[in-house]
């Protein structure tokens, strides 16, 4: 019989499946939850893992599949200290030059658009998350990224 360390250990790092589809995305920021908001220590929080993660997550659904294409996306996530290790795979359309976005700000004409649009999300990704790697390995994209789970000093 497995101890309860080694239980919450594979629970942590059992893969996640999801439909790129608005309630997938919802439906994987619930479970990131369920398995990792507790025990947290009280100076320590999900909400950038959580901001990190529906970004990520959005640009798969937009970008990589599409509103008539939606298909798989594979989550595999730990928590260790205060970090949080997330590995994501689709089998959409690989980023542009198959390379991360840089990341920065909008210009002054994407401000006139709605926020949503706007084109903050690897701003965001990049203000947030930590060792971030992107890489296509045959019809995969493959992410990697670690979160903070409290504020770096």
């Amino acid at each position: 019989m497995q101890d309860q360390a080694t239980m919450l250990q594979s629970a942590e790092t059992a893969p996640l499946m999801v439909e790129a589809t608005p309630l997938g995305v919802r439906a994987a920021l619930a479970e990131m939850k369920a398995r990792f908001g507790t025990p947290l220590p009280e100076s320590a929080s999900l909400g950038m893992a959580e901001t990190v993660l529906a970004e990520v997550l959005n640009n798969i659904v937009e970008h990589a599949y599409g509103p008539t294409s939606p298909g798989p996306i594979e989550l595999r996530m730990h928590r260790s200290d205060l970090r949080l290790s997330i590995d994501v795979r689709d089998y959409g359309v690989p980023m542009p030059g198959e390379k991360l976005p840089e990341g920065g700000l909008p210009g002054d004409d994407v401000l006139t658009e709605a926020p949503s649009e706007g084109g903050y999300g690897w701003f965001l990704i990049r203000s947030f998350a930590r060792n971030i790697e992107y890489r296509r390995e045959g019809d995969q994209n493959r992410l990697s990224f670690v979160v903070p789970l409290q504020e770096e000093h």
